[in-house]
């Protein structure tokens, strides 16, 4: 199977977000300029995730991200500057695919911060759901050090596809909920209760 397997799947959901987020901008509806984020590229290896008018270096700095592909797994990397310091590259989440780090990516850093910059109501936070509900339906976890050989730390994994697996920063069952939904469901979950976008087309994807 191909590595990058669900980067189409990735780039059709920035387009629908990207086209979500213009559409609150212009209602008045989002507390930034949009989009958050440009269209993600290929370098050797990493995929670039360019910061848009909505990520823009303010008084507070800026946080780039990018998913690095290494030889077992993909480690999402930031960057950038807070309060005048300079952030070393660091890795704060690992996966075994592509797709789940691309799903992770659609619903933590797109999804969900579109979500909490809309005005003047502030609508559902999604990952409120799963809140103390444990792992999805299929997921196990055991303690092991992260890829970075940070310890302790837990890793999450698909019982059924041990392939499957993700280490974050923190306690993080959530996630788990969130790469058992395809692609659609994701974007259309993190879509529920956004008024005046219902004109936008949501996009085909690979798993519908």
């Amino acid at each position: 199977m191909d590595k990058w397997s669900g980067l189409p799947d990735l780039l059709s959901s920035f387009e629908y977000w990207s086209a979500v987020q213009t559409a609150l901008a212009d209602e008045g509806h989002l507390e930034s300029a949009a989009p958050l984020y440009g269209h993600p590229y290929l370098d050797n290896g990493r995929l670039i995730i360019p910061r848009g008018p909505g990520m823009a270096e303010d008084s507070d700095g800026y946080t780039d991200y990018s998913i690095v592909e290494e030889p077992t797994l993909f480690s999402v990397r930031l960057s950038g500057r807070s309060r005048g310091t300079q952030i070393p590259e660091t890795a704060n989440a690992w996966f075994g695919t592509f797709d789940d780090v691309a799903k992770y990516f659609t619903a933590r850093r797109v999804a969900a911060p579109t979500r909490s910059r809309v005005q003047p109501d502030r609508v559902e936070s999604i990952n409120t759901r799963w809140l103390d509900r444990g792992l999805a339906p299929g997921w196990d976890q055991v303690d092991e050090p992260d890829p970075g050989g940070f310890s302790p730390a837990t890793r999450y994994f698909r019982s059924d596809q041990p392939e499957r697996f993700y280490f974050t920063v923190n306690t993080d069952s959530a996630t788990s909920f969130v790469l058992n939904l395809s692609w659609r469901e994701l974007n259309s979950t993190f879509s529920e209760g956004l008024s005046g976008i219902e004109r936008i087309p949501m996009p085909k994807f690979s798993d519908d």
